[in-house]
């Protein structure tokens, strides 16, 4: 029987090799890697500017239920602001005392609801209003009623850091 390879003809290699196949590998893996990092930021990102906006809405609500009533949730005024006393805030805004959601009945001329319901937070905590939040910790006391989220740590209350996430009503 002839030999199917003389010495002068190469057989014919299809394929890659072992070597090629891991670079190829590992190129796709940092690749991948690239992509989940720049994706957990745009997720980050996106979680952000939805409690933006949510606070932004119930800021919005606040205003409608100081128009109407002349007071903000927990039956505060802007006297209280400034104060830097404890008690003042309310943690849960769909309570009946926060006036946005449903009243307690002590809200005089109340037209609400101003919001159907306030949600979580993208990362699960509730929304909160405070009447002597310090907007700038690092200056010394710098006292505003807010609207805010704890943001992306869910550290509070009354730890003012500088992942939550708030909107001033007045200062």
């Amino acid at each position: 029987m002839p030999n199917p390879f003389p010495l002068s003809a190469k057989p014919s290699m299809h394929g890659f090799t072992l070597m090629e196949m891991i670079v190829v590998i590992a190129i796709i893996g940092i690749l991948a890697s690239f992509v989940m990092v720049r994706l957990n930021e745009a997720r980050r990102s996106a979680r952000a500017v939805k409690a933006r906006a949510e606070v932004n809405q119930i800021r919005k609500a606040v205003s409608m239920l100081e128009t109407d009533t002349g007071e903000w949730p927990g039956h505060q005024t802007i006297d209280d602001v400034q104060s830097g006393a404890g008690g003042n805030e309310i943690w849960d805004l769909n309570v009946p005392g926060a006036g946005l959601v449903v009243t307690d009945g002590a809200f005089l001329r109340w037209r609400g609801p101003y919001m159907t319901v306030i949600p979580l937070d993208p990362w699960g905590n509730a929304y909160f209003f405070d009447t002597d939040y310090d907007v700038d910790p690092g200056a010394g006391q710098t006292w505003a009623a807010v609207v805010g989220s704890f943001g992306l740590n869910g550290i509070g209350p009354n730890v003012y850091d500088s992942d939550n996430i708030y909107e001033i009503l007045v200062s």
